[in-house]
């Protein structure tokens, strides 16, 4: 009896002890647990947050599991978290994630890209970041992110791109940084990005761009740089693009191309430039050019066009030259393009300019009734033309005055009334002159339709009866132009010797004759 009541004693202060232990353990586990959810610990589950102080707010598609989230869409509220702020150590419950975007509620609620929560999301391949205040983007900012495939950060005030802010990023294809304020494109700001495809820099201040900027980005097929403010372009700027296909210029402040401006770009196809300040284009800025099959020059200030701009790029068959200040346009700019122009998915636009009402423009009722193109064709009927100020309008103002004389003169002498009809005959078939003279000069500012004057009407200027014809070339005899320097210098030579021989032989002729006399 006594030996079975110590054995249920002693299994009572077994179960007792064990009974202590397990409850101290789980205060213990509890307190931890409550430490760490106060203090926002990476073990919270990110999509699971309901603390509504809590500044970020993520929402998971299909699950909340953790490490079993594929896509998550995260709110930024209550501003200014620091980068080592322990909510983005919560990311690390969901290292499966493929897809992330933050939307920003607050300005200032995010001045930074979060790289402390990318660092625990290896398979992430797309992150989207809009209406932050990310000043700039720091070096290695996507770092170990080496599935990454698109990187989006519109609209998030971005101005400066440290060096390597993207960088060894093997399987990145797409950047978006548009709609930011970046006002620079430094060197080495891509950096091992083998595999990017398209960079979308549009809607910034962009005003100056290293040479080689984009050297390490050399499969890249699209750049876009529209509405910034380039002003200047040289033949370094787009070093290593050789696989460029589209290139996106349009709404800068380009005001001149210069000779091989885009001669690295081999396999480009369409080039826009559209809406610049473009005065002068040189006869070989798109020399190397041999795939460009669009250009747009829209919206410019040219006024004429080197004779053989074209002649690089034989491929050319859509060509953009509205609203420009073209004063001509001839047959030979167009030659090198112009059965390219032809078939009917071409297009050329010429609406809009200053053309002169010349034979320069024969060769567009030519295109009109040849091209298959819908599209030229709308365009060259609403081609419009000036006529120049009649040449006879200037003389012919004299001729009232001198006929009044000349019939003073008649009347006074006494030539009789018979006589003075007949000046007076003359005085009405010189008024009816003038009047249609008049009609003339009224209509001189009259923009009229190219294709509604019929081309064997249309004047040619004297300097240009043949377009294919060069100039006579006249030398200064006082200041010669720099390539004929030495040509001047040598006839200068040349004319100096003889002048020189003449001299001495009426010298000598001079002396024999007073000698021998």
């Amino acid at each position: 009896m006594e030996r079975t009541l110590a054995r249920i004693m002693y299994i009572y202060i077994i179960f007792t002890l064990v009974n202590e232990m397990s409850i101290a353990v789980q205060a213990r586990d509890n307190s931890k647990r409550r430490t760490k959810e106060k203090s926002g610990g990476f073990q919270k589950n990110i999509c699971d947050i309901t603390d509504r102080d809590s500044k970020v707010h993520c929402y998971c598609e299909n699950t909340r599991e953790p490490r079993n989230a594929t896509k998550a869409e995260c709110w930024v509220f209550n501003g200014g978290i620091p980068r080592d702020d322990l909510i983005w150590q919560s990311f690390a419950t969901q290292p499966t994630l493929q897809t992330l975007s933050f939307n920003v509620r607050v300005d200032g609620a995010l001045g930074y890209v979060p790289t402390k929560a990318l660092q625990y999301l290896q398979r992430l391949r797309s992150i989207n970041i809009k209406y932050g205040n990310i000043v700039d983007i720091s070096t290695y900012a996507f770092a170990n992110l080496t599935n990454l495939k698109e990187a989006s950060l519109s609209q998030n005030q971005v101005e400066i791109l440290q060096q390597y802010a993207f960088a060894h990023l093997p399987n990145l294809t797409v950047v978006n940084l548009e709609e930011n304020m970046i006002l620079e494109i430094g060197r080495d700001s891509f950096f091992d990005v083998p595999k990017l495809q398209k960079l979308v820099l549009g809607k910034n201040n962009i005003s100056s761009i290293s040479n080689g900027a984009f050297q390490h980005a050399f499969n890249l097929l699209e750049l876009e740089l529209n509405k910034n403010n380039i002003f200047h372009l040289n033949r370094h700027t787009f070093d290593g693009l050789a696989n460029l296909r589209r290139l996106d210029l349009r709404k800068n402040r380009i005001y001149n191309l210069t000779e091989f401006t885009f001669a690295e770009l081999w396999n480009l196809q369409e080039l826009l430039l559209g809406k610049n300040d473009l005065k002068y284009i040189s006869e070989r800025a798109f020399d190397g050019l041999s795939q460009l099959r669009k250009l747009s020059l829209d919206d410019n200030k040219l006024g004429s066009l080197p004779s053989g701009l074209f002649e690089g790029v034989r491929g050319l068959s859509s060509l953009d030259l509205r609203s420009n200040e073209l004063h001509v346009l001839t047959f030979d700019n167009i030659k090198p393009i112009l059965d390219n122009l032809k078939p009917s998915g071409s297009n050329l636009l010429l609406e809009e300019n200053n053309f002169v009402c010349d034979c320069r423009l024969k060769w567009i009722h030519s295109l009109r009734n040849e091209t298959k193109s819908q599209n030229t064709k709308d365009s060259l009927e609403g081609v419009t033309c000036k006529m120049d100020p009649p040449i006879v309008s200037s003389a012919y103002n004299k001729i009232p005055e001198e006929a009044t004389n000349t019939n003073q003169d008649k009347f006074n002498s006494g030539n009789g009334i018979e006589s003075f009809t007949k000046t007076n005959t003359t005085d009405k078939k010189l008024d009816e002159n003038r009047e249609e003279l008049n009609d003339i000069s009224a209509k001189k500012g009259i923009k009229r339709n190219v294709l509604k004057i019929p081309p064997e009407t249309l004047p040619c200027p004297v300097e240009t009866k043949k377009t294919t014809e060069l100039p006579h070339f006249i030398v200064d005899p006082v200041i010669p132009i720099q390539n004929e320097m030495k040509t001047f210098r040598f006839q200068e030579m040349n004319a100096a010797e003889k002048t020189s021989s003449v001299f001495s032989l009426v010298l000598w002729s001079f002396c024999f004759v007073f000698f021998f006399t």
